[in-house]
């Protein structure tokens, strides 16, 4: 049984065509846990009227992803599916957009490489064939790791003929199989350090820590709507300095100090030095945008 723990907030339009995919599934064993963090577009209404099947709860408009997924996870944990001999959770995004046969590659994947968690290769839903990720390589001494999908060019053809899975050292929230024994031997999502932005590769890094290895499946590909996620500096026409200064306070960019000093203390091994190379990084990655955009 695989339950499939959704957070949203204010995007009926996209909640509903991400559930419309999961109705679409050809593996039939999973119910959907929309965590409705405080919506007032009319969303659980809409959930009510067109998947009433759907189990949704809802919350204060405070939750944020981490805690909204927290909820979902914590309800699947104490309202078991009965019959079933093992029991998951996929953390999966509104904006995002899936194949019928989603939910089986997963499974199959993990079947090959359990106990695993089971992560998603992604692309922009208006550009397809163009890796976004598929996995990465962290290095925790100093902040310098790169993605995996500078191996196959960006390139998501390149990846399916190449390999049926890639070994990765931390997977996003956004299409993750974890098992529900993950959760047991590691506990949940950090809401506390992690409100919004990098509590799944938190997640992640400490469930590989614990010995489970994170593995991408190739063929189980999610594509998302980029322009509706979080706060992307590098998606702006022009970036000012004043942007720049606001990914680093928002809870909505991944830059975020604190959320980086929380995981250069969590995970890095040379914890303030990997901090100051972290915000050293995303600052040259923010001057070389400028000089290429004053050219």
């Amino acid at each position: 049984m695989i339950t499939i723990v959704i957070p949203v907030h204010n995007r009926k339009t996209l909640t509903q065509q991400c559930l419309g995919y999961l109705a679409a599934q050809t593996y039939r064993n999973f119910r959907v846990i929309v965590v409705d963090d405080g919506s007032t577009d009319g969303t659980s209404q809409m959930i009510q009227d067109e998947f009433p099947d759907t189990l949704i709860i809802r919350g204060t408009g405070n939750l944020w992803w981490t805690e909204a997924t927290n909820w979902g996870i914590r309800f699947a944990q104490e309202h078991p599916a009965p019959g079933y001999e093992e029991h998951f959770i996929l953390t999966l995004n509104d904006d995002t957009v899936v194949r019928p046969d989603y939910l089986q590659t997963l499974l199959d994947t993990y079947e090959q490489h359990k106990p695993c968690l089971v992560g998603s290769p992604s692309a922009d839903v208006n550009s397809p064939e163009k890796l976004r990720f598929a996995g990465t390589h962290m290095e925790l001494w100093f902040a310098s790791g790169r993605d995996a999908a500078a191996d196959y060019n960006y390139d998501y053809n390149e990846l399916l003929r190449r390999t049926d899975f890639v070994q990765s050292d931390s997977l996003p929230g956004r299409g993750t199989l974890i098992p529900m024994s993950v959760f047991d031997k590691i506990g949940l999502y950090d809401s506390k350090r992690f409100s919004h932005y990098m509590s799944d590769i938190e997640f992640s890094v400490r469930a590989k820590k614990a010995g489970f290895p994170l593995i991408i499946s190739t063929k189980s590909m999610v594509l998302e709507y980029t322009d509706a996620t979080g706060l992307f500096l590098s998606a702006k026409e022009k970036e000012t300095w004043k942007d720049f200064v606001t990914s680093f306070t928002s809870i909505r960019s991944p830059t975020n100090l604190t959320v980086r000093y929380n995981f250069a203390l969590a995970h890095g091994k040379t914890k303030h030095l990997y901090f100051l190379v972290d915000v050293l990084r995303i600052s040259m990655g923010f001057l070389k945008r400028k000089y290429l955009m004053a050219k």
